[in-house]
């Protein structure tokens, strides 16, 4: 980011990529708010913390020793968290003021561990649920992070000699089907589906699935085939 863009983001509302912070913030406070945006910045996007702004009136105080604090913030992100958080510092000048910004990038390592795995939910850093955590794991690997990326986001879901939701094949290996349909959750196994249309749940295994792109309806697309044997 550069430093316009985030004296920009400085007189913003704290949300899922920005937080403010006093002087006094704890090493613990900083180690839960970097790793939830983490754990929780998507791909292209960076997320701030901004210490030496007070967190509900956005007052720039400032802070008396910068490279002490970007120490203490070295540490919380290499020695505190597993593993660790890559990040960036600036150190801005308003007002005759010290601000420290810790940007933070998407994680491609995630999830990071401060003693539990922290997310972002506006502007709180809480700890993850069992489902997020497995979400977080998940996003590892290729597949599943494509897919995480969209979740609750409309895919085209095309059935090649596949009937969608039917766990077996056609005989008709020319068979196609298409839906709209909403990515609801995604497991080390099954890839979870809404149909729009016919408002009906179904789940397909997530090795038959394919990630492409609609190029006609501009939205990603996942292709579905049932193994023949």
């Amino acid at each position: 980011m550069t430093t316009d863009e985030l004296l920009r983001l400085i007189g913003n509302q704290e949300d899922n990529f920005v937080e403010r912070k006093s002087e006094g913030v704890r090493d613990a406070e900083i180690r839960q708010t970097v790793s939830a945006f983490a754990n929780t910045v998507s791909a292209g996007r960076k997320a701030v913390l901004f210490i030496g702004i007070h967190d509900k009136t956005g007052e720039v105080i400032g802070v008396g020793n910068p490279d002490q604090l970007q120490k203490r913030v070295r540490d919380a992100c290499h020695s505190d968290c597993y593993p660790p958080i890559q990040y960036s510092t600036e150190v801005l000048s308003i007002d005759g003021k010290a601000v420290v910004a810790i940007v933070v990038p998407s994680s491609v390592v995630k999830p990071h561990f401060t003693g539990p795995a922290y997310v972002r939910v506006g502007s709180e850093s809480v700890k993850a649920s069992e489902q997020l955590y497995e979400e977080l794991l998940l996003s590892r690997t290729d597949k599943a992070r494509e897919i995480l990326v969209h979740k609750n986001e409309i895919f085209t879901v095309l059935g090649i000699g596949y009937k969608l939701g039917s766990n077996k094949p056609l005989p008709d290996a020319g068979y196609r089907e298409m839906r709209e349909c909403r990515i609801e959750a995604c497991s080390a196994h099954l890839v979870t589906l809404r149909d729009i249309g016919a408002d009906v749940r179904f789940s397909e295994p997530i090795e038959h699935v394919t990630v492409n792109y609609d190029h006609e309806k501009n939205r990603p697309m996942l292709m579905v085939r049932f193994p023949r044997v």
